[in-house]
């Protein structure tokens, strides 16, 4: 019997006369993933898109504003460095300016000296050290809002916690909100309560650097604890006290939410700060809300650049 015998498909040749061979596995080519410099910007693009469409956008189309005359209703109207000059010129926007200096000097103050002696507390091995540590945080954790119309009804003149305690030593209460010489410290005082536990936080980490050496050696030098305050805790302190220093700067320059939720800028103009005036104005005339913001960031870039060209100075 004859039996046929079934050859092996050819393979297929090139024009050379040479063989193919058949890759393994399901013929799937594989990409190459990006390395290097490719996959650090695809990396990092995610967060630049944010960066540029919440930050450095809105702050160029502000600054393109701040030469417009603009009401959100009508067409918008170059009108140059006007702006700027109703800005400069004696008004609300020069007293929001120095009620926000008033207020950052009141905050940063208060805040700081505060938020140093809850470090050294905390800092020291101490069973309460940890109740400390605990107690200072809890008021970070309320939101601003909160916080002010709670202290808003602490402060209210008539049925206030405030007010009420006082009475019982029999001293009258003052109307702390509506009073223009009281409105200011009262919600300065709140944005201290509420933020020194996280300032707190940052100086414990810089006492927590400083070497144990250094007391110890001064103890045997014989330097009492205000020697040894003055001459090794503030110096080794100055990265950490920097950047307390700015964090406070900025955010009593930003401050808004308390004010608008107690005060909205009263009585009168007493609490009304450089960003409470931007958002008022924004109602009226863009253009110059927008010259506001511009003037805040410029003031912002040159307290930055001065604080950082020191601190270059004193680590150099």
């Amino acid at each position: 019997m004859h039996t046929s015998t079934e050859l092996p498909p050819k393979l297929p040749t090139d024009h050379e006369g040479g063989t193919h061979a058949r890759p393994r596995g399901t013929g799937r080519v594989r990409r190459r993933r990006p390395t290097g410099a490719l996959a650090g910007w695809l990396s990092v693009a995610p967060a630049l898109l944010i960066i540029v469409g919440f930050t450095f956008y809105p702050m160029v189309q502000s600054m393109l504003l701040s030469t417009d005359r603009w009401n959100l209703l009508g067409p918008r109207q170059f009108v140059g460095a006007d702006n700027y000059t109703t800005l400069l010129a004696p008004g609300t926007f020069r007293e929001s300016l120095f009620t926000t200096l008033v207020f950052t000097a009141l905050t940063l103050t208060g805040t700081y000296v505060l938020a140093l002696a809850t470090a050294l507390a905390a800092n020291r091995e101490l069973a309460s050290a940890r109740i400390v540590r605990t107690l200072t945080v809890l008021p970070a954790v309320i939101p601003m809002v909160v916080a002010g119309l709670i202290w808003k009804w602490l402060y209210e003149p008539d049925h206030g916690l405030i007010n009420n305690l006082i009475a019982l030593v029999g001293v009258d209460g003052a109307r702390w909100l509506f009073d223009t010489d009281l409105a200011l410290p009262a919600v300065a005082l709140v944005s201290i309560w509420k933020d020194f536990g996280i300032y707190a936080l940052i100086l414990l980490g810089g006492l927590q650097r400083i070497p144990a050496e250094l007391y110890e050696a001064a103890t045997i030098d014989r330097a009492g604890p205000w020697r040894q305050f003055r001459s090794i805790t503030l110096p080794m302190l100055r990265p950490a006290g920097a950047a307390v220093f700015l964090l406070l700067v900025f955010n009593s320059f930003k401050v808004f939410d308390q004010v608008w939720v107690m005060t909205e800028g009263g009585p009168g103009t007493a609490t009304l700060t450089v960003v409470t005036f931007i958002y008022t104005k924004l109602l009226t005339d863009v253009g110059v809300a927008s010259a506001a913001s511009v003037v805040l960031f410029v003031i912002l870039l040159a307290i930055t650049l001065i604080r950082l060209r020191l601190t270059s100075r004193e680590e150099s």
